[in-house]
């Protein structure tokens, strides 16, 4: 007790005493409102306040040089007809096809390839999250050099492949990077997944004599649906914004052939100026997201 009986109870006592019980029940939600306060802050100033900055620029006819006018609409009428803006969209959309089912399932495999392994676990998981946590210019610049024609890969392949310098294959070059980037980490994700699988479930399958594609196709990936599902809307935000690369390695070029929405967006509002026409491409971009996102979770999710 906070006083004894013979002590006159005052407002401040009674006070306290009604507090007491609401501070001993909401202690532990209190105390993590308070540690999660300061990434709250951080995302209401730097990320939910620049959305909604942009958002307003995506109505005006910014341009750095002049006080913006508001134009309504005007920017993405402007965006439904031009066919610069409808190609790269299809390039994104190659891009993504090329690196996110590729990067998930080369990941898959080696995971369980690290599963099934008795030794070297560590060493192996080490070895390929490696370029994972190499910085993505550096590893952009490293790509550069081995993928110039007559480069290391070519002479290791024993090919005469222009993989950043043609139109027909820079897209591919870039898609392998980034592949080569993004796959460490769904290693780590999958195994992680795998391991917490009961080995009862794989043991029961084997003896009842099933093969390794349909204990994989069948039992394993149906277990690991959520981590798929993870990985996969993950993987599609990563590359769908992706602009590091193709910045660095090809600049969108040889012409427009890797020429993606995040570097259209910044060649938009940096080179020409055009910060309203850009928005609108980010709007777009994000909008684009949201929605693959909840296809994702359709399709995946409620199988």
């Amino acid at each position: 007790m906070w006083f004894s009986k013979g002590y006159k109870s005052t407002p401040k006592l009674k006070l306290v005493q009604r507090l007491q019980p609401w501070w001993t029940t909401r202690r532990l939600s209190v105390i993590g409102f308070l540690f999660t306060l300061l990434a709250l802050v951080y995302f209401i100033i730097w990320v939910f306040g620049p959305m909604i900055y942009g958002a307003w620029i995506s109505l005006t006819n910014e341009n750095w040089f002049a006080p913006p006018q508001f134009v309504g609409l005007t920017n993405f009428f402007t965006l439904a007809i031009s066919l610069q803006f409808w190609h790269t969209v299809g390039r994104t959309g190659v891009y993504i096809a090329e690196t996110v089912v590729p990067s998930l399932a080369i990941a898959f495999l080696i995971a369980w390839g690290i599963h099934l392994v008795s030794h070297g676990r560590l060493f192996f998981l080490t070895v390929f999250f490696i370029p994972f946590v190499i910085p993505t210019v550096a590893s952009a610049i490293m790509f550069e050099m081995l993928l110039q024609p007559s480069g290391l890969v070519d002479q290791v392949l024993h090919i005469h492949i222009s993989w950043l310098t043609n139109p027909a294959f820079a897209m591919v070059g870039l898609s392998i990077v980034t592949v080569w980037n993004l796959v460490g980490f769904y290693v780590v994700i999958f195994l992680a997944s795998l391991q917490q699988i009961n080995r009862e479930v794989i043991e029961a399958a084997q003896v009842d004599g099933v093969t390794a594609w349909r204990l994989v196709w069948q039992i394993v990936l149906p277990l690991l649906r959520p981590t798929l599902l993870f990985a996969l809307v993950t993987c599609t935000a990563t590359v769908l914004t992706n602009f590091t690369q193709a910045y660095v390695l090809t600049n969108g070029g040889p012409g427009n052939s890797t020429l993606v929405l995040p570097l259209l967006i910044y060649r938009q509002a940096f080179t020409f100026s055009a910060a309203g026409n850009a928005s609108a491409m980010a709007l777009v971009l994000l909008i684009a997201s949201i929605g693959l996102t909840y296809l994702q979770f359709k399709v995946v999710g409620n199988n």
